[in-house]
């Protein structure tokens, strides 16, 4: 199963909010896993220690 164009997008846009340090106070965060979840087709993407999302086919991720 492949992401959404939508996906990769969104993918993009988080790794690049989580590896930057775009804000005050915000620290660089490592980026540990990203793997499509073949029963909803949500890219889920571990970060750090304690951070997970789910970017949806609709490029819109949560935590």
């Amino acid at each position: 199963m492949k992401p959404t164009n939508e996906q990769t997008q969104g993918l993009y846009r988080l790794c690049y909010r989580l590896t930057n340090v775009i804000y005050p106070g915000w620290s660089y965060t490592n980026i540990e896993l990203v793997r499509v979840d073949e029963r909803t087709g949500n890219l889920y993407v571990l970060a750090g220690e304690n951070l997970d999302f789910e970017i949806k086919p609709t490029g819109g991720y949560e935590p």
